[in-house]
Formats: structure tokens, C-alpha cells, sequence
């Protein structure tokens, strides 16, 4: 996903005040690069969807080096799938007549380490670091998978995180024989928590401003 300013040609009928213009075009460009990535980035941050993703939205003036009246500002996401998703919101469909496994609070934590840094749980995840069983119970939406409620505390290393919540071992409350691990349904609604193209326009339509900024700053 890309985005790009651009202003007119100035070329004609302004030759004596070129490399002035084009100074001030440039400098413009590179303020609208940095403004619209940082606000692209506040966007993510804002919505709930972590520092990780905001940093895939970089920024690039061209030229990249010098001055020009074509200056140009570019921002683009190294994530523009998943940014897409968000920005329009899509509905995620399991594969393969599977379902999709969304941990519940019980689970205790909804990522797992990895090398090269979190991935989502998964059941088989779960399963691996508590070493209990986790039981299929179907319904009409798709079904859930549960614990033994008596199951005693998760692994060493997920107790140590501050965000786990370990299931009290004293027992069930109101008779239950069991709890909630995962939620099983066969397609989830990615709700629009993006306002990406509004953010891009906003600064498109600045970028005039911010040429004749440049170009006072360039004149005192």
C-alpha cells in the first residue's frame, strides 16, 4: 500500500526562480513525507494494533538526494495486506472446512514467543505448554474447545508473564466441570479500525501550505 504527494509543474514561465522553487519544493515534499508517515503510524497505535505494525509504514522523498520542482513524498506499509484489512475490514474465513481458533480470556494469553518475536496461540500451542488435553464440544456457530475446570496452572514460563491469568485450581464455580480454552468459529468480521485514505487526502491537500512555508523560511 502506497501513498503519494505531488504538486503541479512550476516550470514554465518561472525560470529565474527555479532553484529557489525548487528548494522550497523539496523541503515541502520531505515535511509531508515525515508528517503523513507519523500520522499513518499514530493511526495503528491508536486502534489497538501495536507499535510492530505502525513501523511498517515508511517514508521516502525523491528525489532522494538534491532538489527538484517534481519533488515527491511517498509513504507505503510493509504490511499493506494486513493494513488493507483494517482500513476496510474483511471477514476472515477459515480454510478447508476448518475453524478458526480464537483464545478465549481462560486461555490465560492470546500470543506465544517466537524467534523473531509473537505469533497468535493456537490450541496445539496451548496444549504443548499446559500438557492438558483440550476437549471438543460442537454448537451451531462451530464449537468451542475446554479444559478440565480442576487443570492445574500453565507452564513455568507463561505464569511469569504479567498479562496470564491462571485458572483458580480451587475448583469450578456454579457447578461447572469445565472452562472455556478456545472459541471455534468458522469465519471472523476484521471491524474498519483505519482511517488511512482520509489521513492521505489530509495531507495531499496540505502540501501547497507547506511549499509556501518553505519557501518564507527560505526567503528570511
Amino acid at each position: 500500500m502506497r501513498f503519494g504527494v505531488q504538486i503541479p509543474s512550476f516550470t514554465e514561465g518561472m525560470q529565474g526562480e527555479a532553484k529557489g522553487l525548487a528548494r522550497s519544493v523539496t523541503a515541502g515534499m520531505r515535511k509531508a513525507t515525515d508528517g503523513l508517515k507519523g500520522d499513518l503510524r499514530a493511526d495503528v497505535k491508536r486502534a489497538g494494533l501495536g507499535q510492530r505494525l505502525a513501523n511498517t509504514w515508511r517514508g521516502a522523498t525523491y528525489p532522494e538526494s538534491g532538489e527538484s520542482l517534481e519533488a515527491a513524498a511517498y509513504v507505503s506499509s510493509n504490511a499493506a495486506k494486513l493494513i488493507m484489512a483494517f482500513e476496510q475490514g474483511v471477514t476472515i474465513t477459515a480454510q478447508n472446512k476448518k475453524f478458526l481458533a480464537i483464545p478465549a480470556p481462560d486461555a490465560g494469553v492470546k500470543h506465544v514467543s517466537v524467534s523473531k518475536g509473537s505469533k497468535r496461540l493456537t490450541p496445539a500451542d496451548w496444549e504443548r505448554e499446559t500438557g492438558v488435553k483440550l476437549r471438543f464440544v460442537p454448537s451451531k456457530s462451530g464449537g468451542v474447545l475446554v479444559a478440565d475446570a480442576f487443570y492445574r496452572r500453565q507452564a513455568a514460563r507463561f505464569q511469569r508473564r504479567k498479562s496470564f491469568k491462571p485458572i483458580n485450581e480451587g475448583g469450578p464455580t456454579a457447578g461447572r466441570s469445565f472452562v472455556v480454552i478456545f472459541v471455534l468459529v468458522k469465519q471472523a468480521k476484521l471491524r474498519k479500525r483505519l482511517d488511512v485514505d482520509r489521513i492521505a487526502q489530509e495531507w495531499a491537500a496540505r502540501a501547497p501550505a507547506l511549499i509556501d512555508e518553505a519557501r518564507s523560511a527560505n526567503e528570511v
